[in-house]
């Protein structure tokens, strides 16, 4: 099943922004005198907006709500950003202006194998798929051969050269 992806249009994501950004200011502005950090968040994410706006838009455009939720998340990513200690506050603008603006958006995504795919082949077969939904990182469960008997589900491993898959041989992948 392919799914036709609609994406964003610069214009629509600067009207979102310029509507958000005020809105954003209002709730934040009695605290930016005593918050510090906030001048920073708000430049980081001026400058970000336009990447995590696509990404949330293609997953969510068809909802009816897409706006309060949209406004909700970043309220809630600037309040969770504000809360980092002034450490690791700084050291995202260390690593912000040390990437001069193209620090790379990573995209992590988990899948079983069996239930997403069937089996490896079936997950390689999806790559065209997840490069177009912008993933860079996919952590596939359970994969390696696990205990015999009651287990965690894929966590505990008894071999990291076995696959675990009932379609696959139990193949040694490590020759």
């Amino acid at each position: 099943m392919h799914m036709n992806i609609i994406a964003p249009t610069e214009r629509q994501i600067q009207t979102t922004l310029s509507r958000l950004l005020p809105r954003l200011e209002k709730q934040f502005s009695p605290k930016a005198k005593v918050i510090p950090g906030l001048a920073s968040f708000s430049t980081g994410w001026r400058s970000t907006f336009h990447v995590f706006f696509d990404l949330y838009f293609r997953l969510y455009s068809d909802q009816y709500d897409f706006f309060f939720h949209l406004e909700d998340l970043v309220i809630t990513l600037a309040k969770m950003w504000l809360s980092r200690p002034a450490d690791l506050q700084a050291l995202d603008d260390t690593r912000e202006a040390d990437s001069a603006g193209s620090f790379p958006i990573k995209c992590w995504r988990v899948a079983y194998v069996d239930l997403f795919a069937g089996d490896l082949e079936g997950i390689r077969q999806k790559i065209p798929y997840f490069k177009e939904l912008g993933m860079t990182y996919l952590h596939l469960m359970p994969l390696f051969l696990v205990p015999e008997g009651e287990n965690d589900g894929g966590y505990a491993v008894s071999s990291y050269r076995k696959v675990n898959l009932p379609s696959e041989p139990q193949k040694d992948y490590h020759s």
